[in-house]
């Protein structure tokens, strides 16, 4: 199950976090991916974030593991024409995220590629898709984090919006082309054509707010921020602060409600009139949280934690990065993978197979590491 995609070769011609974390499933998958890199400095994200030891950014080792590199000049036509080739001769998939309509000047966009290798799935991810006004526009995670709203609904209720601290919407969008391009290869089974696929930065944002755009959709209000309370009427669900730090805490039924009031020492709020519900402790929110934040303050998150834990009311300490990388259920897990090349260690897809975890093979690539691997002719005349 380590090679699920062997036999599949994957051209990217791609570079930054959504088109290179798409690539980079499929190579762990098993999949040949051959990164077509800029001779000069090549992937943007080689340049982003702290070096390893090894002098490369976190950011290009992170996404573009298991994978070759070559480097062709896209301004140097016989180079483009053997890039051509190479892709119409040898690629199941070829999966591209440059700037709207440059695939289409060079002769490497889907319509000429697909016309001589008709089995090809080709993937195109943009920033605001193919349609539109803004069809046109480049784009960037925070860019559609802003424009969608997700900015908006993010942060502290009385505070500023804030952008999620994490790429949500690369990685995201680099998901939906890996689901995508898998239908596409069943459907080539069946009938032996490619097809094309179009993804885009804007529409998995606007994706991530599907609850928040039903909301609007029914009332026309705007939605607010909760900082860590959720959304959506459950109530008790947010962070409260203990002696040394906050804790998660979910009761989203009567039954954990009742869980919860009997681990902090007050049953008699289980009869409160104003808690008896999810609909009440919904509307009384504010003072619930005040009284249920009252008593947790006087103990440490490992003291909850265990008590609630006892009784089996959801709960988590919020983190910071360290400590869930240090915990021991990442370790247990499996999730933290070292390479079997000694390059270190990164998060392993978050899938199984057989109840086994696709291997970390081999570090990001060097520039260009593979140009004479994979039969790249690069113009030596070039001015």
């Amino acid at each position: 199950m380590t090679e699920l995609l062997a036999g599949i070769t994957v051209f990217e011609l791609g570079t930054s976090i959504a088109a290179p974390y798409a690539t980079m499933i499929l190579a762990q998958m098993g999949a040949e991916v051959i990164k077509v890199e800029n001779p000069q400095g090549g992937d943007a994200s080689r340049s982003w974030g702290p070096p390893t030891e090894d002098g490369v950014s976190t950011t290009f080792e992170t996404f573009n593991r298991d994978k070759k590199s070559i480097t062709v000049d896209l301004s140097n036509p016989s180079e483009v024409d053997h890039l051509r080739q190479l892709i119409v001769d040898q690629a199941d998939i070829c999966l591209q995220n440059l700037r709207p309509g440059v695939v289409e000047k060079l002769g490497l966009g889907a319509d000429t590629l697909r016309e001589q290798n008709p089995s090809l799935v080709y993937c195109n991810i943009g920033a605001y898709g193919t349609e539109g006004p803004m069809s046109q526009l480049p784009g960037y995670d925070p860019l559609m984090q802003a424009f969608t709203g997700i900015c908006h609904v993010t942060g502290p209720a009385q505070g500023e919006p804030c952008r999620v601290g994490v790429p949500v919407v690369d990685i995201g969008t680099g998901m939906w082309s890996v689901i995508g391009i898998l239908a596409s290869l069943m459907q080539r089974q069946q009938t032996g054509e490619g097809g094309v696929v179009d993804v885009a930065l804007y529409e998995t944002a606007m994706a991530w707010m599907t609850g928040a755009m039903g909301g609007v959709a029914k009332t026309g209000k705007v939605p607010g921020r909760f900082g860590t309370r959720g959304p959506g009427g459950l109530a008790p669900n947010r962070g409260y602060e203990a002696a040394d730090g906050t804790i998660m805490i979910t009761a989203g039924t009567n039954y954990h409600f009742g869980k919860l009031c009997r681990a902090l020492g007050h049953e008699e709020w289980v009869e409160d009139e104003r808690f008896k519900t999810a609909m009440s402790r919904h509307k009384n929110e504010v003072e619930m949280s005040g009284l249920i934040g009252a008593v947790v303050a006087t103990q440490s998150r490992a003291y909850w934690m265990d008590k609630l834990n006892e009784v089996n009311v959801p709960n988590a300490p919020i983190q910071n990065p360290v400590e869930a990388f240090e915990h021991a259920q990442a370790k247990v897990s499996g999730i933290l993978q070292p390479a079997e090349d000694g390059a270190g260690v990164q998060v392993a897809l978050p899938i199984k197979f057989n109840r086994k975890r696709l291997p970390y093979r081999h570090r990001a690539p060097e520039l260009g590491q593979h140009n004479e691997v994979v039969g790249l002719k690069q113009d030596k005349n070039q001015p």
